[in-house]
């Protein structure tokens, strides 16, 4: 996705411009008024000037990877910012243009509504993330939009994921339903209830990944009606597995392709014939993509990555590879050690653990690989080549 917050706040509305507020007045119509909050310096997101409740809604947003310290400062900005507005000084307009996304929004959701605009750090997933409110700032709703072709893809099968869940009943795993599904312009839109997480519950808790949760995640079904389909089989006869040497085949980069089709062989001859149990697994489960909710459940977003028959097991190891290494792991020996103690976490249904650390690094890196032919995708290639390497010397051990 090319372009900065502000240039993204502008095509929400075709044809308009997002200029400074105390601009001089003229003869466009003026569609909305943001007010700027910056990370850093650079503008991060896009808050309602009005209602104050809505700036302070967006401001509160935290996750299991918020500290105790953040929640709290987020929680009191958030207090003194509906108090006093006022204190939202840097503000832009949105100028002109026709009608855009916020309308359409209105219509899917029956009401009037304004919007807080996000779009995240740079990276080959890059997508607007909009939050949603009505008249009085409650929060309706978020909405995610397809930028790009890759994107749209990301939020048709996140909407996917969300309706196969919905058929479930979770004890210790909560997940958004969906609102509505649709297209604006080029644009697939998927908006999608707010969790609304405990403040201060589960703070600093992004060491620990929730095993019950994961668990219960990927015996999805297993005991009653609408099952995932729980297998349990050799792995070189798992469909899982058999679809990871197909995508293989299929990266764009030759070098890339012959190194995983020579590691792929390995496993499959030092382990082709072990019994794996495959179930499902969200795919990108980490601290922030989740937060604690009421009743001990836990509240977990962005299912854009969800799959059924992956062995069972690979998601603590992916959870505790991203809490310790969130900008990515610096080198294949970091990433390595990191996994040797992950992989002692016990999920009923896993493989062992050196089994287990190998099948995680294909699953990643089949996914990591396959995304550097695509726009972003210089973003992800670092980090395919240290997982790459991992892989590698792991295999060979």
């Amino acid at each position: 996705m090319r372009g900065g917050l502000m240039d993204v706040a502008a095509e929400l509305w075709p044809g308009s411009q997002v200029v400074p507020a105390q601009t001089a007045a003229d003869d466009r119509p003026v569609h909305a008024r943001f007010a700027v909050l910056r990370r850093n310096g650079a503008p991060h997101m896009l808050v309602p000037a009005e209602p104050s409740r809505a700036a302070a809604e967006s401001i509160r947003r935290i996750s299991a990877a918020s500290s105790l310290r953040e929640q709290a400062t987020r929680s009191a900005a958030s207090a003194l910012v509906r108090r006093a507005p006022v204190l939202l000084r840097e503000q832009v307009e949105v100028r002109g243009g026709a009608g855009g996304l916020v309308d359409h929004l209105g219509e899917l959701l029956g009401t009037q509504v304004s919007v807080s605009v996000s779009v995240g750090s740079a990276r080959v997933n890059r997508k607007p993330v909009l939050q949603v409110f009505d008249a009085q700032g409650r929060s309706l709703a978020f909405a995610k939009i397809g930028w790009s072709a890759h994107t749209n893809a990301d939020v048709a099968a996140e909407g996917q994921a969300l309706r196969t869940l919905s058929g479930h009943d979770f004890r210790h795993l909560a997940h958004p339903a969906v609102l509505a599904q649709s297209s604006w312009l080029d644009h697939l839109v998927l908006v999608i209830e707010p969790l609304r997480p405990r403040p201060l519950a589960g703070a600093g808790h992004r060491w620990s990944p929730p095993l019950e949760a994961m668990e219960e995640l990927a015996w999805l079904g297993a005991a009653g009606p609408g099952a995932s389909g729980v297998e349990e089989g050799p792995l070189d006869r798992a469909p899982w597995w058999r679809r990871q040497w197909v995508q293989v085949g299929r990266l764009p980069d030759p070098v890339f392709r012959a190194r995983m089709g020579r590691v792929l062989s390995r496993i499959e001859a030092a382990h082709g014939g072990r019994n794996v149990v495959c179930g499902a697994w969200h795919g990108d489960w980490t601290p922030w993509n989740m937060a604690a909710g009421r009743g001990g459940r836990v509240l977990v977003w962005d299912w854009e990555r969800f799959e059924t028959g992956v062995p069972v097991g690979l998601e603590p190891l992916h959870y505790a590879l991203s809490a310790a290494h969130p900008g990515g792991p610096p080198s294949s020996a970091g990433l390595l050690r990191t996994l040797e103690w992950a992989a002692e976490a016990d999920m009923r249904g896993a493989s062992d653990p050196h089994l287990r650390k190998l099948l995680y690094l294909v699953a990643v890196l089949v996914r990591y690989l396959s995304l550097t032919g695509v726009p972003g995708g210089e973003h992800i290639a670092p980090r395919a080549a240290v997982t790459l390497l991992a892989l590698e010397e792991l295999a060979a051990a």
